[in-house]
């Protein structure tokens, strides 16, 4: 049987314009639903892409299932899936391609339950149009699919439901539910009511920084 799933973070500094946004952040989460709350500039899109091994940080340690994010990088990232907010993809490059090279870095093939999320997301017909051709919501939706390529024990979404129409949003409450015993999910929101409805544990980003505790 595996390990549950475990998501860690241990004094995270990161400086951005000579002001440290992330001030020795730490957590440590289990398997579950997490909403990360706080008001904008506070450092909720860092801390996410830091955890995702996207920005360098300055000092500290984050651990995916007990696997070292900076000794050990790709063992650590095929446990985890990232979604930022805004789309990081060219925009020449299609959704198809953006699946198959998320899927070829993590070491796995696409397959049925990526086909099923593709489906429940209806994003069977636009899989070889451009990036720039899509819809905010649309590239949201490729995003959040590529985000969970491999059965990730680790999702790190911001602002999932930016976008997305009401029926994707469901979706997300129901999958949230249906993994919520299996990985850690921790996303970021303005939405109270969403986050409510995904059954989220709420986290206040101010309480993580070391001058906090």
């Amino acid at each position: 049987m595996n390990a549950p799933a475990s998501l860690t973070a241990q004094d995270l500094r990161r400086t951005y314009g000579g002001r440290e946004v992330l001030r020795g952040a730490s957590l440590a989460l289990a398997a579950g639903v997490y909403a990360l709350r706080g008001p904008n500039g506070i450092g909720k899109s860092t801390l996410l892409a830091a955890l995702a091994g996207a920005v360098p940080l300055e000092a500290g340690e984050v651990r995916i299932d007990g696997i070292s994010l900076a000794s050990a990088p790709l063992a650590a990232k095929r446990r985890l899936g990232y979604a930022p907010d805004e789309s990081p993809v060219y925009p020449f490059v299609s959704g198809r391609t953006l699946l198959e090279f998320v899927a070829a870095t993590k070491g796995v093939r696409l397959g049925e339950a990526d086909r099923e999320t593709l489906r429940a997301l209806a994003l069977e017909t636009r899989t070889e149009i451009r990036f720039s051709a899509q819809s905010l919501g649309m590239q949201k939706k490729f995003l959040l699919a590529a985000a969970w390529i491999g059965a990730p024990r680790v999702l790190l979404l911001d602002e999932p439901s930016n976008g997305l129409d009401a029926s994707a949003r469901d979706y997300l409450c129901k999958r949230f539910a249906a993994e919520r015993e299996r990985c850690v999910i921790l996303f970021t929101t303005h939405d109270s009511r969403f986050a409510e409805r995904a059954g989220a544990a709420s986290i206040e980003m101010e309480t993580l920084f070391a001058d906090a505790r």
